[in-house]
């Protein structure tokens, strides 16, 4: 048999779970995962016509790259991928390069 209950005994219930709610409250948690910004590109300024030192470029220094796909002539040359691909056409029609794959 329990005895009544007592506001004494009710109140230091209470203040007991008041206590440990602190005590969970002021524990260390795992902080909370913040979000990385990520990468940011800069943007190309890649040519999309062609002028005269690009063509200039195209005519002298391609020819003698070891490696010559459009990404290279891109990046190099500073020029979108379209024209890249229509300056390799025209050497490979020229005759200044030498198509050994396409894909």
């Amino acid at each position: 048999i329990m005895p009544p209950k007592t506001k004494a005994n009710a109140d230091s219930k209470t203040s007991q779970k008041k206590l440990q709610n602190a005590n969970k409250s002021g524990s260390k948690k795992a902080p909370t995962k913040k979000w990385s910004k990520g990468n940011n590109r800069d943007a190309l300024n890649n040519e999309v016509m062609w002028n005269k030192n690009i063509i200039e470029k195209l005519n002298n220094e391609v020819p003698k790259y070891k490696v010559i796909t459009p990404a290279v002539l891109s990046d190099r040359l500073k020029i979108t991928l379209s024209l890249a691909h229509q300056g390799l056409k025209y050497l490979n029609d020229k005759g200044a390069i030498k198509m050994v794959a396409s894909g």
